[in-house]
């Protein structure tokens, strides 16, 4: 991660790469195109001004990338509760145990950040059409907000078997397709799609404007909380969230709004735990041997088998604060589940059981103090009766095959040219 202090002073931020620090041109690239590192904004720190206000756009624009707060596209998300659970705490030995409850957002999900910022970002790019993959949580908040918004269209690419986790109804601005795999197979037919339409892929992990909307989370909390975090625990699949914290987490250093770098906790469950079981190996890398290829579990929003490009820097991230990363089964993430609810009073969804189960994990194994101030943010809650999409297309894992035309059909023969997309994995 590079030294917020480089900024070019004055610019509101730059983009840099993150692995090789090479200054990027301001647009819309995911990745570098010299070592494919992830591309971040770094933003002109000597000249933050953080505003008051229930807002989270306004109140940390100076820490967005945007150019314009005219563009901020707020879509009622974020200020979300943040609070000590303290008969939790006193039941399972944390003395300074603190929740983020991030199901109090309009989709009951943390994700409602990333659509706010990201479709904030895509209309300063002048995006009108997009691509993504999900496997229900930001398609939902995504879906919310495009059609919220007007004049941008997308389309969603899922697993088959996650359709009853999207949670919007139909709606021409928003093309639903379901493909015959998990979920790196949607993503991949999202990237071939894209490319095929000269369309925006979305790139997920990838997207810098993902990471910071899902920062916010946390800089709302290090505000909130009567002492700073000495650990922050968050449920990974990709992971964008806890590098987001991260970096929030360095920039709030540097304003000396926090007074040390927390020790940053990745937590998975133990059916799907590939970025865990890679590290309890010190593997500097994802190998064969470790990734799922039919992943399964009942914290279905972080089921992702295979996070080769993402993995170092989680790894990165754990390390250099000395936290960690480690999976929980399933008892665990029940009996976590089921004791915030009769103590707390607070339901939410397997995922943010997840990482609420590494806290209880840690405090049993004697890794964690019991009068540490800890963080655990809750990322999403359960969402009953939402509608499901109806108007949905059925593809395989290898679909779109040849050219195809933004409504799912061929084109003619004189509209077959596609210009390429922007693909986060520079697959090509």
């Amino acid at each position: 991660m590079r030294d917020s202090s480089s900024i070019r002073r004055g610019s509101g931020f730059s983009l840099a790469c993150v692995v090789c620090g090479r200054w990027k041109d301001d647009g819309p690239a995911n990745r570098c195109g010299e070592c494919g590192g992830a591309v971040d904004a770094i933003h002109d720190l000597g000249s933050v001004s953080l505003e008051k206000g229930h807002n989270p756009l306004q109140t940390y624009f100076d820490l967005l990338p945007l150019r314009s707060r005219d563009s901020a596209a707020w879509l009622g998300e974020g200020d979300t509760p943040c609070f000590p659970a303290e008969e939790f705490g006193r039941r399972v030995g944390l003395s300074r145990l603190v929740l983020k409850d991030e199901s109090a957002n309009p989709t009951l999900s943390t994700k409602d950040r990333i659509a706010s910022v990201g479709l904030s970002r895509l209309a300063e790019l002048g995006v009108k059409r997009f691509v993504m993959a999900s496997t229900g949580n930001s398609s939902t908040s995504y879906a919310r907000g495009v059609q919220l918004l007007d004049g941008v269209e997308m389309a969603l690419f899922c697993g088959r078997r996650f359709r009853h986790r999207l949670n919007y109804p139909d709606h021409d601005a928003v093309s639903t397709y379901l493909v015959e795999g998990d979920f790196v197979s949607a993503g991949a037919a999202a990237r071939r799609f894209a490319d095929r339409t000269g369309a925006f892929f979305e790139g997920g992990f990838f997207n810098l404007a993902r990471r910071e909307g899902l920062k916010l989370a946390y800089l709302e909390a290090f505000d909130q909380m009567d002492a700073p975090p000495e650990y922050v625990f968050q449920a990974v699949s990709s992971g964008m969230g806890l590098l987001g914290a991260y970096k929030g987490a360095l920039e709030y250093r540097f304003l000396g709004r926090l007074s040390a770098l927390p020790r940053f906790v990745a937590v998975q469950q133990e059916s799907c735990a590939p970025m865990a079981h890679a590290y309890h190996e010190g593997a500097s890398a994802i190998s064969e041997r470790h990734v799922v290829r039919e992943p399964h579990g009942i914290a279905e929003a972080i089921l992702r088998g295979d996070p080769t490009r993402t993995y170092p820097y989680i790894r990165y991230v754990c390390d250099t604060t000395g936290g960690r990363i480690l999976a929980v089964d399933e008892s665990e993430i029940r009996e976590a589940r089921d004791l915030l609810e009769e103590t707390e009073g607070v339901s939410v969804c397997y995922a943010s059981a997840t990482a609420l189960a590494g806290t209880v994990r840690m405090r049993r194994e004697g890794t964690l103090p019991p009068d540490a101030p800890v963080l655990v943010n809750l990322t999403g809650g359960v969402r009953t009766g939402w509608p499901t999409p109806s108007r949905h297309r059925v593809v395989d894992a290898a679909w779109p095959e040849g050219p195809v035309g933004w409504d799912g059909e061929p084109p003619a023969a004189e509209d077959a040219r596609t210009t390429p997309a922007e693909d986060d994995a520079c697959a090509r």
